[in-house]
C-alpha cells in the first residue's frame, strides 16, 4: 500500500456500458474526489487480457497485466464492484485478479494488494443486492492480501430510475450511506498517512 500517494484505484467488474455497478462505483469516485483524493478508474474493457493460462504466463505476462500492476502499486486504497452472475463475481474480474496475483520478477508475494484498505460493491436488480458476489469478492481479496477489515456496499433493486442522466444516484438515503462509507474509509487511510509521517 502506497500511503504517501493519496490515490484510490476503482475497478469495475462489469463490461456493460450502462452497468449499475459501474454507475455506483462512479458515485463513490465523485465522493472521494470531493475529499481531495485523486482516483484511477479501471474499466476492464480497456484492459483485454487472455484467460489465465500457465503456458501463456511462461511466454511472458501480458503487457496489460503489467499496466494494472503499476496502477495498483501507486494506490493508497482499492474499491471494487462486481455484478453477481449465478452467485459469483464476474468472470472478467476473477480472471483479472488471477493474473494480478502472479508474482513477477523482483516482486514480493501479494505485493500488488498487500494491506490495501478496500471497499467491495455489488448492485443487482434483485432484492439480494449481489450479496453473494460481495461475499466471494471479500474472500478473494482477503486471500490476495488486502487489509482484512473490508468494507462493503450493496444496492438492491437497481434500475435506471434511481440514476439521473449523468449516472448519479438520486436516492437520498443511498447517497447518505455512500457518503458515510467513503468518509469512514478515507479517515482510516488518513490515519495511516498521518501515522507514517510521525514515524518518518
Amino acid at each position: 500500500m502506497n500511503i504517501k500517494n493519496k490515490n484510490i484505484v476503482l475497478i469495475s467488474g462489469s463490461l456493460r456500458k450502462d452497468s449499475f455497478n459501474t454507475k455506483v462505483l462512479r458515485s463513490f469516485e465523485k465522493k472521494i474526489i470531493s475529499y481531495g483524493y485523486s482516483t484511477t478508474f479501471v474499466d476492464l474493457n480497456h484492459f483485454p487480457i487472455p484467460f489465465y493460462n500457465e503456458d501463456i504466463e511462461a511466454q511472458g505476462i501480458p503487457s496489460k497485466v503489467f499496466m494494472l500492476k503499476n496502477i495498483l502499486q501507486s494506490a493508497s486504497g482499492l474499491i471494487v464492484s462486481s455484478p453477481e452472475y449465478n452467485g459469483e463475481i464476474s468472470a472478467v474480474l476473477k480472471n483479472t485478479f488471477d493474473w494480478l496475483s502472479r508474482k513477477s520478477v523482483n516482486e514480493t508475494p501479494k505485493q500488488n494488494f498487500l494491506n490495501l484498505k478496500t471497499i467491495v460493491i455489488g448492485a443487482s436488480t434483485g432484492k439480494n443486492g449481489a450479496n453473494r458476489a460481495i461475499e466471494r469478492l471479500q474472500s478473494l481479496l482477503t486471500t490476495l492480501g488486502v487489509d482484512k477489515e473490508i468494507l462493503n456496499y450493496s444496492l438492491a433493486k437497481a434500475s435506471k430510475d434511481i440514476f439521473d442522466a449523468q449516472g448519479n444516484l438520486i436516492i437520498v438515503e443511498q447517497n447518505d450511506i455512500v457518503e458515510e462509507l467513503v468518509s469512514n474509509y478515507l479517515e482510516s487511510i488518513n490515519h495511516l498517512i498521518n501515522f507514517d509521517k510521525k514515524v518518518s
